[in-house]
């Protein structure tokens, strides 16, 4: 596959020359980037590429973030800014963070991305805050209990804030309908129907009627059919984050059109769920929750697809123009502002596609630091006839 063999030798390039420098008079200011690659598992001890002309699944998100890193590098240097970029492959030898932190002295570093998550998450965020450095964390939508650590700047927001924005939505738009909220019987789900449970409940009663419905994770549009309303609009709002069961509710409810009018309200997750662009359901209004929100027609997002169509022979994922868009944004705040980029984190001038709205999150009223930054921005984006549309 031409793809593979193109986009493999660009990482291999980058990830051996290790950084790339932009021609300015200003100061030279050096960023870390970590990004599971996996080249070691990639390559054989000889060199060789393991799957042929294939990117296995487990590859493809790691190496599309960094797609569009090296895009993001391109348009900096055309942009005359001056920077040392480092890429560590976290899944490689040379990319394991205890062994960076003990040999790469990682002190002279103004900024950190990764697209990390679990572990390697903690591990940078501890990094960051020895060092004073900020930590920006791409795609990872939790703050892992962290207390005390003002240098975490998360930018996929975290669940507890999708579920309040897409509570705050369907009080707003959609709660004079019939209003029914399915999930399974397990402690995962307890956890959406509890925050949604605690948004509703006021001193003087519930902001909005809602039943819950508990189903099996094999259920079908019987199950579902006797808490519909024939002659209302009826609002099937996803309690569960599992993707398998958003799938089957999809499925099941596009079997009810012709019977009830209907709209799904999803999770954060039904980003993922591929089957949404399904032609069969393009009569079924699907809403749901984003931190990242692509209209695919501005100039911009023009130009970038051809870029990247150049160059991979693609379309670019939404991986590619997160890490895009990270790289970009957050290299020209530390440009600009240096060791107080911290506190122009909302720097609009630097905007390319997602609305940020980064707020300092403090667990404790009498702290006097943020415990970190979390991206408060939701999109509530809705699936129609084909096309992706923005509600909020």
């Amino acid at each position: 596959m031409k793809k593979a063999s193109l986009v493999l030798s660009m990482v291999i390039s980058l990830i051996a020359s290790h950084s790339f420098a932009q021609e300015d008079s200003s100061k030279i200011h050096r960023i870390a980037i970590f990004v599971p690659l996996y080249l070691d598992s990639a390559f054989d001890a000889s060199g060789g590429y393991r799957f042929d002309k294939t990117i296995p699944r487990y590859i493809s998100p790691g190496l599309e973030f960094y797609q569009g890193v090296y895009c993001a590098l391109d348009s900096l240097e055309k942009d005359g800014l001056r920077l040392e970029i480092k890429v560590f492959d976290t899944r490689g030898s040379e990319g394991n963070i205890s062994r960076v932190v003990q040999e790469e002295g990682l002190d002279s570093f103004q900024l950190i991305i990764g697209s990390v998550s679990g572990v390697e998450y903690l591990q940078l965020a501890s990094l960051a805050k020895q060092k004073n450095i900020p930590f920006i964390s791409a795609t990872y939508p939790n703050d892992g209990g962290l207390t005390g650590n003002p240098f975490v700047v998360i930018v996929n927001s975290k669940l507890n804030t999708h579920l309040q924005t897409i509570y705050n939505f369907v009080l707003r738009n959609l709660s004079t309908h019939n209003m029914i909220l399915v999930r399974r019987n397990n402690v995962q789900d307890d956890r959406v129907t509890d925050v949604f449970k605690s948004l509703n409940t006021t001193s003087t009663g519930n902001l909005m009627n809602y039943q819950t419905v508990t189903l099996k994770d094999d259920f079908t549009g019987n199950d579902l059919a006797p808490y519909l309303d024939s002659l209302r609009e009826n609002i099937i709002i996803c309690g569960s984050l599992d993707e398998n069961f958003g799938k089957t509710l999809c499925e099941e409810s596009a079997t009810l059109l012709n019977n009830y009018q209907l709209t799904l309200v999803g999770m954060p997750t039904w980003d993922n769920i591929k089957e949404v662009l399904k032609p069969e359901y393009k009569n079924l209004p699907i809403i749901y929750s984003s931190s990242f929100f692509n209209p695919g027609q501005d100039a911009w997002s023009t130009q970038f697809t051809k870029t990247y169509g150049k160059m991979t022979y693609s379309r670019p994922t939404d991986m590619a123009y997160k890490g895009y868009e990270v790289t970009y944004y957050f290299s020209r705040l530390l440009a600009k502002y240096d060791s107080s980029l911290l506190s122009n984190l909302n720097d609009r001038s630097f905007r390319l596609l997602t609305e940020y709205d980064f707020k300092p999150i403090f667990w404790s009223k009498t702290s006097t630091a943020p415990d970190y930054y979390e991206n408060k921005r939701v999109y509530m984006v809705k699936r129609i006839n084909g096309m992706l549309l923005r509600v909020n």
